[in-house]
């Protein structure tokens, strides 16, 4: 029986698992969710979708809905974007081929990442920063971030990040990512619903250290095929909100939000984000829709005819 006084929200539509960077396991983030009156997780691990299977078996004993999901990193020019893929087919060959490729990609930088640390005297080892991301999967800068407060190197997971591994600081490291708009097309071949994520990210504090020029990319995401904009995000004051979803409004995006639930060092509670029932009703009416739509592609409606291929015989 879920306890009152424990219930935050029904929905939230971004997580995140030892799958990729978060330190509950997909078992435990679903039972963790379902504690807490969740009845709707996204999870949308970082370039991967390993700990979708177990998460969804888990879902079924839990009684709540699982999204399956996957977070994208993209760049054009010096700009990052961050692509989720909403009900992507888990047994695409594209999309796991490209999944493999960035995964690998992660690991190539993260070993860069430790050779400039060790060269300026921030010494930590390959093998450690593996057993904190769980031995497999996607390494992200949030493991080695660990391995350096653990080590005694840093006093604060912030202050890895501010000081050495962050974007513009003397240890980051570049790694592959493909467009947005080859990412959206992919989501899309895949049976997916894609949406841009967090393009604002506020501190604490209610500074805004990330953001992107809306009126420009909007449109550009609208025409590459993007179907949704996250709108509820940890930090958004209700003035956010408004204004991000006057602008799905107007670019006709469906709208969605989360918490960004990593656990651990990264503090976002899981859901902790107010996100309306109604956004997750209309991100399952379009998944609804795209697969009774693909259905219809490949059965002929009641009453209709068949015409047969070139050289079949006409029954």
């Amino acid at each position: 029986i879920r306890s009152p006084t424990t219930f935050q929200n029904r929905v939230d539509l971004h997580c995140h698992t030892t799958a990729s960077d978060g330190n509950l396991t997909s078992e435990q983030l679903v039972v963790r969710a379902a504690g807490l009156g969740v009845e709707v997780l996204a999870i949308t691990d970082h370039d991967t979708t390993e700990g979708l299977p177990a998460a969804l078996a888990e879902a079924d004993r839990q009684g709540i809905a699982v999204v399956p999901g996957v977070e994208v990193s993209t760049t054009s020019g010096r700009e990052e974007l961050h692509l989720l893929g909403y009900f992507v087919d888990l047994d695409n060959l594209e999309l796991q081929a490209l999944l493999a490729r960035t995964q690998q990609a992660r690991w190539d930088r993260a070993q860069k990442m430790l050779a400039r640390l060790g060269s300026m005297g921030l010494s930590i080892e390959w093998d450690r920063v593996v057993e904190i991301a769980g031995g497999k999967g996607s390494i992200g800068r949030p493991h080695v971030a660990s391995a350096l407060l653990e080590a005694g190197l840093v006093s604060s997971f912030n202050e890895a990040f501010d000081l050495w591994i962050g974007r513009s600081s003397p240890a980051y490291v570049e790694r592959y990512k493909l467009s947005p708009e080859e990412t959206i097309g992919l989501i899309r071949r895949s049976g997916g619903v894609p949406v841009l994520a967090h393009p604002y990210i506020y501190s604490r504090t209610g500074v805004c250290k990330v953001g992107l020029d809306l009126r420009r990319w909007l449109p550009r995401l609208r025409e590459a095929g993007l179907e949704g904009m996250e709108v509820y995000y940890p930090n958004y004051t209700r003035r956010v909100n408004r204004h991000l979803l006057a602008l799905a409004v107007r670019h006709n995006l469906l709208i969605t939000g989360g918490s960004d639930y990593h656990g651990g060092m990264l503090g976002n509670g899981l859901g902790s984000v107010s996100v309306p029932w109604a956004a997750w009703q209309g991100l399952e009416r379009r998944h609804l829709l795209r697969k009774d739509r693909a259905v219809a592609q490949v059965q002929p409606s009641s009453g209709q005819r068949l015409v047969p291929f070139p050289g079949q015989a006409s029954s």
